[in-house]
């Protein structure tokens, strides 16, 4: 599954976490650009501006943010939105009001996180 295979709202869900995460921060790295180019290169200059004006108007404060999150159910969609939003943010600092979200966020999807690191070779 990737980004193109999302329903509309779980769309919309993706373009509003990149907002809050990424937009927001008034911070944005060389890497976050280039990730948020290449989610506005999948859904499409027009479909992602719509969704992020949809998402303007819905979303007001982080509480309606938070009920919609909480609609969005099917877990291979929200692995999807948490990995692709997680990975935009940790390309810069990850700011503690970003970080608290996320946490929220990957509780109520039950989302689990394995940081995955290289091996070290051994000396024999």
């Amino acid at each position: 599954m990737n980004i193109s295979d999302l329903s509309r709202e779980e769309k919309l869900a993706l373009v509003a976490l990149t907002e809050l995460a990424v937009i927001s921060d008034r911070n944005i790295t060389e890497d976050e650009v280039a990730q948020i180019d290449e989610i506005v290169t999948t859904l499409g200059e027009d479909t992602f501006q719509e969704l992020a004006d949809e998402a303007e108007q819905l979303f007001a404060d982080r509480s309606a943010l938070k009920a919609f999150l909480s609609s969005i159910t099917r877990p291979e969609a929200r692995e999807i939105i948490y990995g692709t939003v997680l990975s935009e943010t940790l390309a810069d600092t990850l700011a503690h009001e970003q970080a608290g979200f996320l946490e929220w966020l990957a509780g109520e999807w039950n989302i689990s996180l394995q940081v995955e690191t290289e091996s070290a070779p051994q000396n024999p």
